[in-house]
């Protein structure tokens, strides 16, 4: 389906946002919430990255459950740590671990995941975890609750028109992500024939049984990164950064995705030079 369409389907109290800090972020799909003047959203993110800080600046985020969020070597991500300090924004600092075991208890059926991690930690406090008694052994244990978003939004490299797709490079936790969300939509960079597909069963990560959407946008994770189409985009992320910092995010969002009517508007706008800096050489 359009871009635009598949906006429409954002629905519920969470959503899911895949890939990890400043790797296959669905960028494209980011621009047309913006662009939708969609707000009030919960969003959860293993490690979030642009995404979070470009939603947080056009005021479409009410809360964020994340283990981190930045942009790795260029530091933290400024109107995020921004609206946080000031409690514009509710901030949910999970664990890597507590975020996992949340979607597995979902994708499990399990109304929690047993497990010794952070038992002595003044984070389980923090995070509002429990301990159990472990019928086997006479030992506390952490139980952790089950995560299930509502939707969860992935940019991949590739994916049939059913939606069973190659899942590459950096993975994070969108296998977890995709089992235990009610609804998935995945933007990618190309759509390939079924045939194509089960050439190489071992490469298809994700099936169709659980994809709602398929949404075709090239370079839809610029700036940041998907192996091993593109590389990560340094020069356009400081330039967000740059914005940000001048205290002229708003500017930034007019000039690349609110004045624009599509992704390849902000495509064209970023020009071919941007584009081909990033791409692998052959």
């Amino acid at each position: 389906m359009p871009l635009k369409e598949g906006v429409n389907l954002i629905e519920g109290n969470l959503i899911a946002i895949g890939g990890l800090t400043i790797h296959r972020k669905p960028i494209a799909f980011i621009h047309e919430i913006i662009r939708s003047k969609i707000k009030g959203l919960n969003v959860l993110t293993f490690g979030g990255g642009p995404e979070i800080d470009l939603l947080v600046a056009a005021d479409c985020i009410n809360r964020v459950e994340a283990a981190y969020v930045g942009f790795e070597i260029l530091g933290f991500a400024p109107n995020f740590r921004k609206a946080v300090e000031n409690k514009k924004i509710e901030f949910k600092e999970c664990t890597e671990y507590s975020i996992m075991a949340g979607l597995l208890a979902t994708t499990f059926g399990a109304s929690f995941i047993p497990s010794k991690t952070l038992m002595g930690s003044d984070i389980k406090g923090k995070l509002g975890l429990r301990t159990i008694r472990s019928p086997f052994k006479d030992e506390e244990l952490i139980a952790y609750p089950p995560i299930e978003p509502d939707v969860a939004i992935i940019h991949i490299q590739r994916s049939d028109m059913y939606g069973n797709a190659h899942l590459e490079g950096v993975t994070a936790i969108d296998d977890q992500l995709i089992k235990a969300s009610k609804k998935v939509i995945l933007t990618v960079e190309e759509i390939i024939l079924p045939e194509k597909i089960m050439e190489n069963p071992s490469k298809t990560r994700i099936s169709s049984s659980l994809v709602d959407a398929v949404i075709k946008v090239p370079y839809g994770a610029h700036p940041t990164s998907c192996f091993p189409y593109y590389a990560y985009d340094l020069w356009h992320i400081n330039e967000i950064i740059e914005y940000s910092r001048s205290g002229k995010i708003e500017e930034y969002l007019k000039k690349y995705v609110s004045s624009l009517d599509s992704f390849q508007d902000y495509l064209d706008k970023i020009g071919k030079n941007s584009l081909t800096r990033v791409k692998p050489k052959q």
